[in-house]
């Protein structure tokens, strides 16, 4: 038996975790960890009570893969931390990809609130501070959000995309927005590619082209293993353009987990 080791143990993502872990055949256990806020919380699994152990008292020592969701492990087990946004994104378009297909990556990713730790429920707290009259409370955006968009750094995300083979020789220009969607997160993409490729892009549309999606997303919460939504466009000769949205949670870290288990399962059958 392995043992999935999850921290963050009490935060929302986890339900939706184990709702994919549900129906994950092999032989292993689930133990949660958490701080003292969430510890002694119990979540059902499978038929089973899972208690939240605080993550400061707990023996994590017989961990096998660790789905680290609030980056505190540090061990020899195998782990899988949720990805940025936009990672996450690259990795189910890009990665079967030969390196040089890309040319120039040019675009906008509109990063979700849950993306920040606590996000949700500050984001849900500045609203209704701005409808009482208030000043929405910066923290933990580290500048009013509320119904507005903050610029963040992109040179982390465009250093962990040049890591992708398929991208190594990408010249690669992004803005990264804090958006005021809830989950959603949504990218417009400008490629400049082997014209030769063209097809293999066109292939990844999962729905007719529309305008704004970018913009506006009319996405929400999606159901468990719900594909993204893809839309391309082909433009000038090697140029394409990508609109994409997703659930953050449910369509990318969910889904991260929940390979990560079946991989670790399958390496040890």
């Amino acid at each position: 038996m392995i043992v999935v080791l999850i921290t963050g143990g009490g935060s929302s993502l986890v339900d939706a975790i184990l709702e994919a872990f549900e129906f994950v055949i092999g032989d292993y256990r689930i133990r949660l960890v958490d701080n003292l806020e969430s510890a002694g919380e119990a979540r059902r699994f499978q038929g089973h009570t899972l208690n939240i152990e605080l993550d400061t008292e707990a023996d994590i020592s017989d961990a096998d893969l660790v789905i680290d969701l609030d980056q505190s492990y540090s061990g020899d087990a195998f782990v899988m931390r949720p990805e940025l946004s936009m990672v996450s994104l690259a990795q189910r378009l890009f990665e079967n990809l030969p390196e040089g297909v890309i040319r120039s990556l040019y675009g906008v990713i509109r990063e979700p609130v849950v993306e920040v730790k606590g996000g949700v429920e500050a984001l849900a707290g500045q609203v209704t501070q701005l409808f009482s009259g208030r000043d929405p409370e910066p923290m933990p955006f580290g500048g009013a959000l509320a119904f507005n968009s903050r610029l963040l750094d992109d040179s982390v995300l465009i250093d962990v995309l040049r890591e992708m083979p398929a991208l190594g020789l990408t010249y690669i220009s992004l803005e990264r927005v804090q958006s005021d969607c809830f989950y959603t997160v949504s990218a417009s993409l400008w490629l400049q590619i082997d014209s030769a490729y063209s097809g293999r892009f066109e292939d990844m549309a999962t729905e007719p082209y529309q305008i704004g999606l970018g913009l506006a997303p009319d996405t929400g919460r999606v159901e468990l293993d719900a594909p993204i939504r893809v839309m391309v466009r082909t433009l000038d000769e090697g140029w394409v353009h990508m609109a994409i949205a997703a659930d953050l949670e449910r369509h990318l870290w969910v889904a991260d987990a929940k390979l990560a288990l079946t991989r670790r399962l399958e390496s040890l059958a």
